[in-house]
């Protein structure tokens, strides 16, 4: 793996499964996701029914009716009404409800954005926790046939008296700690491919890529900074806040009065003095409440939503103060990993094998001792492995500022 800059480069060949069909599966078979976004229809829908005129009312009844003989053409004041009362909410509160249940419709949406973002991040760092399990294997795996070699060569020594007893246990010994180390490197990739069966179900135990991935490139820590603002978990938190401040002013609609308009239609039966027929009667009336007494009741609710948009911009403030910090953070450890990185391939691996080759000639030529080669292919497999360790931790770090970029 070559370094260059922000960018992580693998010139090796791709196949088997790959971080792309990773990511695509875990995408497809989240039920977070989903559920979210159903949420999400819900409060459109709910939106679209918030903006209506309360149904209207049916009313039906009896008026006047003499009590005396139930007779509906005793009296002229007998009437069999029917009248339809609609209400008509506060001031604007129908289209401010609307409104404010769409700003958390489209909270929602960020919700969802931001929940696919954490998903990948998720699969990415256990793909590459997996695939950090099989380089280890790998390199391991040469460890085993160098460590068996040494085994070998110190046996011939010893069955030719030219090595004591006392080195081919030595060399055996540290062979079945070899072999020992792939047993635990075999259960932790199984551990980790267990995690990653969370996301993608059976595709977890499939082969990965012999590659490492290529995620893409990251920006600098001041553009991420710059563009934080836009992530979907603080546009989320913004939705809200502007949900809240909606609230405030559907709070002072209280202030308003509630109008209803009364339309009554009054049927008589029974004939008048000069033998007419009785006039059927029409009823309009107009109907509204007077909030005068609003210091314990609407102050209180303006009050509430005011606290509540308060607490609102709190919190929008405090996720953006931790992601910064996340960015910062990532950034710098980033940037350490990389020199890591460029010292291992520079100096450590190449004079690590290099030492590792010199001793073993040397010991065959019976000029150095069954420690020191041992400590040279120890020292050399060693790193080899916290190679591999760190080109997975430099990747695990792109992936979450990937995350905190929005990609």
């Amino acid at each position: 793996m070559v370094l260059a800059g922000n960018t992580i480069s693998i010139n090796a060949a791709a196949s088997g499964l790959s971080l792309r069909k990773v990511e695509a599966l875990a995408l497809a078979a989240d039920p977070g996701v989903q559920s979210v976004q159903a949420n999400q229809t819900a409060l459109q829908e709910m939106a679209i029914a918030a903006e209506q005129l309360p149904d209207p009312m049916l009313k039906m009844g009896l008026v006047a009716l003499p009590t005396d003989s139930f007779n509906l053409g005793q009296e002229a004041m007998t009437q069999v009404q029917i009248g339809v009362v609609q209400k008509f909410p506060r001031g604007k509160s129908r289209s401010l409800r609307s409104e404010q249940i769409g700003l958390k419709s489209k909270s929602l949406d960020a919700i969802a954005r931001d929940q696919e973002l954490r998903i990948l991040l998720a699969v990415r760092e256990q793909y590459l926790e997996v695939a950090k399990q099989k380089q280890l294997l790998k390199i391991n795996a040469e460890a085993i046939e160098v460590f068996s070699d040494v085994a070998d060569i110190t046996q011939e020594y010893y069955a030719t008296g030219r090595k004591q007893q006392q080195d081919a246990l030595q060399a055996l010994v540290e062979l079945a700690k070899v072999e020992d180390r792939a047993t635990r490197i075999s259960q932790d990739e199984q551990q980790a491919r267990a995690k990653l069966a969370t996301w993608i179900g059976d595709a977890a135990y499939r082969d990965l890529d012999d590659a490492w991935p290529l995620l893409k490139t990251v920006s600098t820590a001041n553009v991420i900074k710059e563009n934080l603002q836009d992530h979907p978990r603080l546009l989320a938190l913004q939705e809200n806040i502007s949900a809240a401040e909606t609230g405030i002013e559907l709070a002072r609609q209280k202030y308003k009065p509630e109008f209803a308009l009364d339309l009554t239609y009054g049927a008589r039966s029974g004939v008048n003095p000069n033998g007419s027929s009785r006039a059927d009667l029409m009823t309009f009336m107009v109907v509204m409440d007077v909030p005068l007494f609003h210091k314990n009741r609407q102050d209180r609710f303006v009050a509430a939503q005011v606290a509540e948009s308060s607490a609102a911009i709190f919190a929008r403030d405090d996720i953006f103060r931790r992601l910064r910090s996340q960015v910062d953070f990532h950034a710098a450890t980033q940037g350490k990993q990389q020199e890591r990185i460029e010292l291992f391939e520079t100096t450590l691996l190449p004079e690590a094998a290099f030492s590792s080759e010199a001793t073993l000639g040397a010991y065959q030529s019976l000029t150095e001792d069954l420690t020191t080669l041992l400590r040279a292919r120890i020292t050399e497999f060693e790193l080899q492995l916290e190679h591999a360790r760190l080109q997975a931790e430099v990747l695990k770090t792109q992936a979450r500022l990937l995350y905190l970029e929005g990609e």
